[in-house]
């Protein structure tokens, strides 16, 4: 095949593509998803490196630096101390399971419990439903108090000598809210039980609103108690999907998961993550991001997402159908309409392009960076019309 006819035949198989994924080019009328679309400097890092592979060290050893890079900030957004390790994952999911792993085997070394339980709140994300299911662990789910935190005194009676550990979560999926950590670490500390904090969504945003002079919750490492926590790239930094990582607070803690390849380039690499091939794109995208877009880059991300979230919150209680479930503490909205249940109001919305999702009993919206007061105002204006319909 000559020059022409490969690039002509290039042409072809994109403009199928376009045509064949019209309908999900665009993030502007998207109100459900934790992502945004990455900036335009992470699409071309996408194109050019596409071929790293964190999963092969020895072959992209400067790649495997700028992973440590990334890492040490996150662990100094999440207060680690010294001793921290860490590493990239595909995502709070994966992040997640190796957390409860990491409880589990730590309990089994340190504490000889064999067939365990661990504490989950009723607000974590269904990755800890799975992550129990693969390591055949019972779960225990702990209703929530008045405020959509974890109940204290209920993880208290839950705990017995199957207990493996406890999770905590700062920035939860449907409603943003962040538990209480402090007294789940002291729990963690008198019973000698791992604990775990998923701060997929919150880890990122919270250091960045203190800085913008918002009262914030200490959620990290600063409670003696946690021994890992969970934090993403690819949400409000908006990095490349996939982009996780877990923080641990010291490589002791590791000893009972990490795994040794001796079939690689350097017949040496050492393995915490579940997987193994992991691209070297997204790492790449959050060391620029972190590094050389820098604070008031991501300060400004953040602080128009919050500007939106107060707009947003405004004009639905001007709304007499509509009902906030919680005061927004987090870019994360839930209400409710007196008119329909959520699930019709969200297949109405559907109807006129708005991507929107259902939490318990409400309809939630996440208001990324990509969501805009111009976005908002063509959404009220829409939801006002389907409202009416309905009168």
């Amino acid at each position: 095949m000559s020059y022409f006819e490969e690039e002509k035949t290039f042409n072809k198989i994109i403009d199928d593509l376009m045509v064949l994924l019209k309908n999900e080019d665009s993030y502007n009328q998207v109100l459900s998803s934790m992502c945004s679309p990455p900036p335009k400097i992470a699409r071309e890092i996408a194109k050019i490196f596409a071929a790293t592979n964190l999963g092969d060290p020895g072959l992209f050893p400067e790649t495997v630096k700028l992973e440590n890079e990334v890492l040490a900030h996150l662990a100094d957004l999440l207060h680690a101390p010294s001793s921290w390790t860490g590493a990239i994952t595909s995502g709070g999911s994966e992040s997640n399971l190796i957390g409860c792993w990491a409880a589990r085997n730590w309990s089994k070394v340190n504490r000889g419990i064999e067939k365990g339980k661990i504490i989950f709140p009723e607000s974590a994300h269904v990755s800890f439903e799975k992550a129990a299911d693969l390591l055949n662990l019972e779960s225990e789910w702990i209703p929530l108090n008045d405020n959509f935190q974890v109940d204290i005194e209920a993880v208290k009676e839950a705990i017995d000598y199957r207990t493996v550990g406890i999770v905590g979560i700062a920035g939860a999926t449907g409603t943003g809210v962040c538990d209480d950590i402090n007294p789940l670490s002291d729990l963690a500390l008198e019973k000698n039980l791992y604990l775990h904090v998923d701060a997929a969504h919150g880890g990122t945003i919270y250091p960045y609103l203190k800085k913008l002079g918002y009262d914030v919750p200490i959620y990290g490492f600063e409670n003696p108690g946690v021994k890992s926590v969970t934090i993403d790239t690819h949400k409000i930094l908006g990095s490349l999907i996939p982009g996780g990582s877990i923080i641990f607070r010291s490589e002791e803690i590791t000893k009972t998961i990490v795994k040794s390849i001796t079939y690689l380039s350097d017949s040496s690499t050492k393995q915490i993550t579940i997987t193994g091939t992991r691209p070297g794109s997204s790492v790449i995208a959050a060391w620029v991001i972190l590094k050389k877009l820098g604070e008031s880059y991501i300060l400004e991300r953040i602080k128009e997402s919050f500007e939106v979230t107060k707009y947003l919150t405004q004009r639905l209680n001007e709304l007499a159908e509509i009902k906030l479930v919680f005061e927004p503490s987090l870019n994360i909205i839930g209400f409710t309409c007196n008119q329909m249940t959520s699930e019709d109001l969200v297949k109405e919305l559907l109807q006129k392009g708005w991507h929107l999702s259902i939490y318990s009993n409400w309809t939630r919206i996440v208001v990324m960076p990509h969501v805009t007061k111009e976005v908002i105002d063509k959404f009220i204006n829409d939801l006002e019309t389907v409202l009416n319909k309905e009168m």
